[in-house]
């Protein structure tokens, strides 16, 4: 054991891990992920998807696709891994099984938290985070009573690689959960959850999966700022390492509709307005459908080829790709419909293309860093040189 582990191990309990690593030792891992659904939206969060051991935020207007966006994503969280198991916090009490099984998702693998062990704030956390222990003489806490489900996933007992909570601002703060009925309290959620999120970003790192929040969309009474904020407060978007904004568009070219004009789906509209892992903000549009999800994934694939010139456009109407051309959009789409194969090797690329850029931005902030660093050598050399200089000047007088 090196005299650094030493160091840290002193601090540590007998059990814990030891919580230091060398920067350069993981600077050019890959961010484990599980799909959004889109691959546009995947892209634009600049991880690839939704990060492992990070709290992400899905929020805005009602009817604008943040629950059908959490379940698709529980959808790739299957595709990833078939074993595995996703959690459903419903503090809204509104899941629906049915609309689960339209969507292709296997509902015999996802866990539905409701009820009050649901809404419950208090109860929520603590089957999320354990019940501490509590020393009797010292009164210190002193390890958990009870383990929480995330201690369990970090342990291996739980199979769990998905968790979703429906959603932040239907969840009763404990000051709420025992005030009379109609009783106003200022900020009571906001206060909870300063407490709350600074255990939970924890234990969501050590679990590594990813945890999304659902959100509301509430005006902001600043006239300054935004025109909307969500619940939560301050303190609680710190914790955010994505904090995504949806909204559906009200154009009727964003509307998806059957033979009979009834609305079947829309053109969702994305703001990644935080990422930790890339530029934001960030805007994507792709389309939804209510009981299949995210449709046209072929027309999100040409967009991103376009974007990272794996598909070149010499013109404003042709797509050449190696040897193959397509004249017109539309039959460039309707290639990559018919064509899976194509797709997803375009798909591949795409995503190959991302990655390289990610690495060719490191390599420039290393050559930056170390450009600085032989800077400094050199200032440092001829400082010395001039102080020599001096030196022999003095001596002579």
């Amino acid at each position: 054991m090196s005299k650094l582990q030493e160091f840290f191990k002193s601090f540590a309990e007998a059990d814990d891990e030891l919580g230091f690593h060398i920067a350069s030792d993981v600077v050019d891992e890959l961010v484990d992920t599980v799909g959004t659904g889109s691959i546009l939206l995947d892209d634009a969060l600049s991880s690839g998807g939704l990060p492992c051991g990070r709290i992400i935020q899905y929020y805005g207007p009602s009817g604008s696709g943040k629950t059908l966006l959490s379940l698709c994503a529980i959808r790739e969280a299957q595709i990833k891994n078939p074993e595995s198991m996703q959690v459903f916090i419903d503090a809204e009490q509104t899941f629906s099984p049915a609309w689960c099984e339209n969507l292709g998702i296997d509902v015999s693998k996802v866990i539905i938290v409701d009820g009050d062990l649901a809404s419950n704030g208090r109860k929520c956390f603590q089957m999320l985070l354990g019940v501490p222990k509590e020393d009797k003489s010292s009164h210190i806490l002193v390890g958990k009573k009870t383990e929480g489900m995330l201690d369990k996933i970090r342990n291996n007992e739980l199979d769990i690689n998905l968790i979703i909570l429906d959603s932040l601002g239907a969840i009763i703060p404990p000051i709420e959960d025992v005030a009379i009925i109609g009783k106003s309290n200022m900020a009571t959620l906001a206060r909870f959850l300063t407490s709350v999120m600074k255990k939970l970003s924890l234990e969501v790192k050590k679990a590594k999966i990813p945890f999304i929040v659902i959100n509301h969309k509430r005006e902001n009474m600043d006239p300054y700022g935004a025109d909307h904020t969500y619940s939560g407060g301050n303190s609680y978007t710190h914790f955010l390492s994505a904090n995504v904004y949806f909204v559906a568009p009200q154009r009727k070219d964003a509307q998806i509709t059957d033979e009979k004009e009834r609305r079947t789906g829309t053109i969702l509209k994305a703001k990644v307005e935080k990422s930790k892992f890339g530029p934001w903000p960030r805007d994507c549009e792709f389309k939804v459908d209510f009981s299949q999800g995210v449709v046209d994934k072929h027309e999100e694939v040409a967009k991103l080829a376009l974007e990272y010139g794996i598909v070149q456009k010499p013109n404003n109407v042709s797509h050449v790709y190696g040897d193959q051309k397509w004249v017109g959009e539309s039959k460039f789409f309707e290639a990559l419909k018919e064509d899976p194969a194509l797709m997803q090797e375009i798909k591949s690329k795409t995503i190959q293309a991302r990655i390289l850029k990610n690495e060719e931005k490191r390599k420039r902030q290393n050559e930056a860093k170390s450009s600085i660093e032989s800077d400094s050598e050199s200032d440092s050399e001829s400082e010395s040189f001039l102080e020599g200089l001096k030196t022999k000047k003095k001596a002579k007088v």
